[in-house]
C-alpha cells in the first residue's frame, strides 16, 4: 500500500504574505516584497523548517520563497539549492495587474481550457501544460532521494504539483485553496508519493514533525522516538 514503505519524506511550502497578497494582482515572476505580516509569517516558517529537520532543501530562485528556504538552511547548516522549475506560473501581460483589471479587459484566469482539455493563454504567458512539466520534472528529481526534504516555492506551483502527482486534469486542479506559508506533506516510496498532510500551518508542522502523535499509527511523520523539548 502506498505510504507502507517511507524512503523519503517530503514538505512543500508556500511562502509568506506579499505585498500583491494584500493588494489582489498577479505577482507570478515578479519579485515582491513581503508584508511585515508577511515577515512574520517567514520567521515562523523558518521555525517550522528547523522543526522539520530536512537533508536538503530546495526553493524558487524568487526572494519571497528564498528567505524562508535559505533562512532556515543557515540554521540547519544543510544544502540549500534554488530550482528554476519551482518557480511560479508566468502570468505573461497579466503580471502586475489587479485581478479586476484584467475581468475588465477579458484576460480570464484561470486559463479557459478547450473540449480536448489544452489551456489557452493569452500570448507571453505560460500554459499549464509548461507548468505541469515542471512540476513532473521536480517530481523526478526528487523521487529517488532519502531521507527528508523541503522545498519551498509558490501557490500556482503547489495546485500543479498535486494535479502531477495524482493526474488530476487541468480543468480542475486549480480547485484547491493554499494558505501562505502553509506545507503540503507527502512521503515516498522511491515511486509514489502520499499525500499525508495539507494546508498545514507552520505551528502544525512544529508538533507533527516533533511530537508523535497518537492518531498516526503507522508513524508518516517519522516523529517515534525522535520527541524534541
Amino acid at each position: 500500500m502506498p505510504g507502507d514503505h517511507v524512503t523519503q519524506r517530503l514538505l512543500f511550502m508556500r511562502h509568506p504574505e506579499t505585498v500583491s497578497n494584500t493588494q489582489f494582482f498577479f505577482s507570478g515572476r515578479t519579485d515582491v516584497p513581503l508584508t511585515p505580516h508577511g515577515e512574520e509569517q517567514r520567521d515562523r516558517a523558518i521555525e517550522a523548517l528547523v522543526a522539520f529537520a530536512p537533508d536538503r532543501l530546495f526553493h524558487s530562485p524568487l526572494s519571497r520563497a528564498a528567505c524562508v528556504a535559505q533562512g532556515a538552511a543557515a540554521r540547519l547548516g544543510v544544502p540549500c539549492e534554488p530550482l528554476e522549475d519551482l518557480i511560479e506560473i508566468d502570468f505573461g501581460p497579466l503580471e502586475g495587474m489587479d485581478f479586476a483589471h484584467a475581468r475588465e479587459r477579458g484576460l480570464a484566469f484561470p486559463w479557459p481550457i478547450d473540449e480536448r482539455g489544452v489551456s489557452h493563454p493569452p500570448e507571453g504567458a505560460e500554459s499549464f501544460e509548461s507548468l505541469r512539466e515542471r512540476a513532473r520534472r521536480v517530481l523526478g528529481l526528487l523521487r529517488p532521494l532519502e531521507g527528508r526534504t523541503a522545498c519551498v516555492t509558490h501557490g500556482g506551483y503547489l495546485r500543479m504539483l498535486v494535479a502531477a502527482a495524482y493526474d488530476v486534469p487541468l480543468r480542475r486542479f486549480w480547485n484547491l485553496h493554499v494558505l501562505n506559508v502553509s506545507s503540503l506533506y507527502f512521503t515516498c516510496d522511491g515511486d509514489a508519493f502520499a499525500l499525508g498532510g495539507l494546508n498545514l500551518t507552520p505551528e502544525e508542522v512544529i508538533e507533527h514533525a516533533t511530537r508523535p502523535c497518537e492518531y498516526d499509527t503507522r508513524d508518516i511523520w517519522g516523529t517515534r522516538g525522535r520527541e524534541l523539548t
